[in-house]
């Protein structure tokens, strides 16, 4: 059992006409999880990952999929895996804003 939860979000940009094959490749990736997708291609995924390298080799995929123009982490935040609804302090890291 891992020490430590992490979820992150991802913002994925796939070419239009092969959206529906990056997506059912992420889908199929343990701890991965599409939320929304467009028809120009913009995808928000999540992942739950049990460390940071297993975050950092799910992206490596992720952009290594024929059809991603790009995949950027936008969001990270990690806790104990034993962390309860009561426990406050949360680990987190978000993206500075692109203009």
């Amino acid at each position: 059992m891992a020490d430590e939860i992490h979820i992150s979000s991802l913002i994925i940009h796939a070419r239009p006409a092969d959206c529906p094959a990056v997506r059912r490749a992420i889908t199929a990736m343990s701890g991965a999880e599409v939320h929304a997708a467009t028809a120009a291609g913009k995808l928000v995924v999540t992942l739950e990952t049990g460390n940071e390298s297993d975050i950092a080799a799910r992206l490596t995929d992720i952009n290594a999929l024929p059809g991603v123009v790009s995949a950027v982490l936008v969001f990270h935040q990690f806790e104990p895996a034993t962390a309860t609804a009561n426990d406050t302090e949360r680990h987190t890291w978000t993206s500075p804003a692109v203009s």
